[in-house]
């Protein structure tokens, strides 16, 4: 591997997100079919990405920081004109020396349901191939110091003190696919013995790695997991503590949560919400020659819009349209509740409550002390689910469980 670095400066900044799931605007009319679609994307924005995506690029040339990275899942569906629109519109950060760092996630490389849409109709959309994906996003790929010739993943040296790895954690085919995307992700043997190699390099040059991949290193839902968590996350444990991989970056869950790793594995995962959903989340890391940060914001774009671009956008706050989204979301997957309980006060008061507690989850709040536990866990909507919902009582027993700031995490190298 040779030596080239992304910059000479001891310190960074990356700045990160994940889930975008852009689709190209120029892929539907807003007629009927793309209505039911997007009334079925799982609480998603379909409609102001590309908005929301040229305001937060206008944001980093005003913050300049190093690289931008996106964990995976970056277009809806796999469209080929999505992905070459998003590059598009990030286009004006390279230019302004600001690098663009992707790696696949599980809707976007031959993903079978890409499509556009017109009227009532489902049509044909370009897939995206390995090679369209080196193509467009290729600044990754132009920098590395190390590709794999068996997937997508790569490497660089961000500078002398850390090394990022790119990790495809993606099953895909060949060819173009008429299947559903794979949820579930996993990593060949051949991809970890390139990582092995890798890590060992950096570890040799005395510089901390950071990996950054779409499916999750641990499980961030007791519950809530498969097909989210890496299918041989072990076999990576074990890189993780043999190389002393400082942390994992991730995202596929589209939740905020932090899990600091434990005795069999101390590598921390930071898991990044869904861009396109809830409060627009993204992080900061800061790096120096002895410590890393990371700190989770919210993205307000009206700062960065245009007169135009506001014009277009919903009359509510944006954050309240993305919270009705969610909320209208949990509410249809919620029908069911309605069999199960019958009286409307109840009803509302368990939906309310599930809400509550879904948002904070996804938005990375779920860190409540114990005396709000206790607190939640006395509302007349908990008794009402512990007698009448069991199951929904124990995945929301699993919200009340986290135990981390999902917002924030410090790394401290001084001592190692």
């Amino acid at each position: 591997m040779t030596t080239k670095f992304i910059t000479k400066d001891r310190d960074a900044r990356l700045y990160l997100i994940s889930d975008t799931h852009l689709i190209a605007n120029e892929l539907h009319d807003d007629g009927i079919a793309f209505q039911h679609m997007r009334d079925t994307s799982a609480g998603k924005d379909l409609d102001y990405q590309e908005i929301a995506l040229t305001a937060f690029t206008r944001m980093l040339l005003k913050k300049k920081p190093t690289a931008l990275i996106i964990t995976g899942d970056l277009t809806f569906n796999g469209e080929k004109a999505s992905a070459e629109r998003l590059h598009k519109i990030f286009a004006p950060l390279l230019k302004a020396g600001i690098h663009l760092f992707t790696i696949p996630g599980n809707h976007d490389i031959f993903d079978g349901w890409a499509r556009k849409f017109e009227n009532d109709k489902e049509l044909y959309a370009a897939q995206i191939s390995p090679f369209d994906w080196k193509r467009i996003f290729s600044d990754g790929y132009q920098n590395s110091i190390n590709t794999d010739p068996t997937s997508l993943s790569y490497s660089v040296n961000l500078n002398k003190k850390y090394h990022l790895v790119f990790l495809d954690t993606n099953i895909y085919g060949q060819h173009e696919s008429n299947a559903s995307p794979t949820t579930n992700g996993e990593l060949s043997m051949q991809q970890l013995e390139w990582l092995a190699f890798d890590l060992a390099k950096a570890r040799s040059n005395n510089q901390h790695s950071l990996l950054f991949m779409h499916h999750n290193l641990y499980d961030h839902n007791k519950i809530i997991h498969g097909g989210y968590t890496l299918d041989n996350a072990g076999d990576l444990h074990k890189l993780c503590n043999q190389y002393h991989v400082a942390a994992v970056f991730s995202g596929h869950i589209h939740a905020q949560n932090i899990i600091r790793g434990d005795s069999e594995c101390l590598t921390p995962d930071i898991a990044t919400s869904c861009f396109c959903m809830t409060d627009q989340g993204y992080g900061i890391i800061d790096i120096s020659i002895d410590q890393l940060s990371y700190q989770r914001y919210s993205f307000t774009m009206s700062p960065y819009l245009t007169d135009n671009e506001k014009s277009q956008l919903p009359q509510k706050a944006f954050q309240k349209y993305l919270a009705d989204i969610f909320d209208f979301t949990n509410r249809s997957q919620m029908s069911w509740l309605y069999r199960e309980v019958t009286n409307p006060k109840e009803q509302k008061e368990i939906i309310d409550f599930i809400d509550q507690l879904n948002w904070n989850f996804f938005v990375g709040k779920s860190n409540y002390s114990s005396a709000q536990r206790q607190k939640l866990k006395a509302k007349t909507a908990y008794q009402l689910i512990t007698q009448k919902l069991p199951e929904m009582k124990a995945y929301l027993d699993t919200l009340l469980a986290v135990n981390e700031n999902s917002w924030k995490l410090k790394l401290d190298f001084k001592d190692k």
